[in-house]
């Protein structure tokens, strides 16, 4: 039997109470057919993703909308060149960025990556280790990952990863590759089995990009 709106929104208030990365209080919740939205300010960006995060891992939601918004209180007179600085520091000592393949741009705040690279983990890891700068308000991941290998090897292999994963019911997911865009459909049970097939689908080398068509079972 599906949660009611009243324990959906004070189990995502519990989970929010219980995420060490979420400090504010004035965080609003409010609860709609499942839907949940999340409204008021935080004092950085790394604290809205984590309350998104928060509510993502909550059995029962169907669906997220974020309005929180970012205002900074120790940072308001961090410049964009102070911040592409820092991004720039972030990238230079992380090996794990090729760094001569990705760049950033910096407007207000608002961060834009952009580059090529081979991994989508790559991709990812690049994304969070930005979105923790001090300063950084938001950030628009165009990281592109590479094309190689023929659809019908990426497929396969995403199927056996799918296969491999003991809380995915790999029936239940249908996909399709096509020019490195992998579709992906199906009815899952939560948030958290949706985010495993979809970190599986990544997962093959050159994906591109993943179509989430999942829906999450009432």
């Amino acid at each position: 039997m599906p949660k009611s709106d009243v324990k959906l929104k004070e189990d995502v208030l519990g989970e929010l109470d219980w995420e060490p990365a979420v400090t504010e209080a004035e965080i609003g919740v409010t609860v709609k057919d499942g839907a949940v939205t999340l409204t008021g300010t935080v004092p950085s960006y790394l604290e809205k993703v984590a309350a998104k995060r928060a509510a993502r891992r909550v059995s029962g939601v169907r669906a997220i909308a974020d309005e929180i918004e970012v205002r900074l209180i120790t940072e308001t007179g961090t410049t964009d060149e102070e911040i592409a600085q820092r991004i720039a520091h972030v990238l230079e000592w992380n090996t794990q960025i090729p760094t001569d393949e990705v760049k950033a741009e910096v407007r207000k705040g608002m961060v834009t990556l952009s580059g090529d690279v081979d991994w989508n983990f790559q991709r990812t890891y690049t994304h969070r280790q930005v979105e923790g700068i001090q300063g950084v308000v938001s950030v628009t991941n165009n990281i592109h990952v590479r094309q190689r290998p023929a659809a019908q090897d990426v497929k396969k292999k995403i199927e056996h990863a799918l296969h491999r994963h003991a809380d995915v019911e790999a029936s239940k997911v249908s996909l399709s590759v096509k020019d490195g865009i992998v579709t992906l459909s199906g009815e899952v049970d939560s948030f958290a089995e949706k985010d495993e097939i979809v970190d599986a689908a990544w997962s093959a080398l050159g994906v591109q990009s993943v179509v989430d068509n999942l829906s999450i079972a009432e």
